[in-house]
């Protein structure tokens, strides 16, 4: 399953790719996202490239129907490892989740930001993969609710960090 996803900033280009790809971003937004608990496993940061891979324990941001619970424990938490990878000549990146708590899943995005008239836009074009046979595509349509329903809380998080601290 294929679908975008749009983060917005009223700040220019430059601004929001300094904020982006800085460690320092990535863990204050973690830190206000309500997870349980979160880690930076890894961070590069080199003149033109930034990747970081974090893991998270959450909870779905969806309800789950039944049939979705056989797979995700609404009960027990989901660990999440996510690589964000950015070119900053190019303003672009990709982003990898693995998801340790139910493996049937591959999901992943690519990043585009744009900028028009002092509006910068991050644009992710997600891809949500399941591997379950007749079931497949209706969990990866609960997992894209539940991306898109973690994109609007992550885009308020972000915007209040940029105002704070970039």
């Amino acid at each position: 399953m294929k679908f975008e996803t749009r983060v917005t900033w009223e700040a220019p280009l430059a601004r929001v790719l300094a904020m982006i790809t800085s460690r320092a971003y990535v863990e204050q937004r973690l830190a206000r996202m309500d997870y349980e608990s979160f880690a930076v496993l890894d961070c590069q940061d080199e003149a033109d490239r930034f990747a970081i891979t974090t893991r998270v324990l959450g909870r779905p941001s969806v309800k789950l129907p039944a049939l979705a619970q056989k797979f995700v424990k609404t009960d027990q938490p989901i660990e999440i490892e996510q690589t964000d990878s950015w070119s900053r000549d190019t303003a672009a990146g990709t982003l990898r989740i693995v998801n340790k708590s139910v493996s049937v899943l591959s999901i992943s995005a690519t990043m585009k930001l744009t900028e028009a008239t002092g509006i910068t836009t991050n644009t992710l074009t997600w891809t949500v993969e399941c591997s379950v046979p007749l079931v497949g595509g209706k969990l990866a349509e609960m997992i894209a609710d539940d991306i898109r329903a973690k994109a609007a809380q992550n885009e308020l998080v972000s915007r209040q960090i940029l105002a704070d601290a970039f």
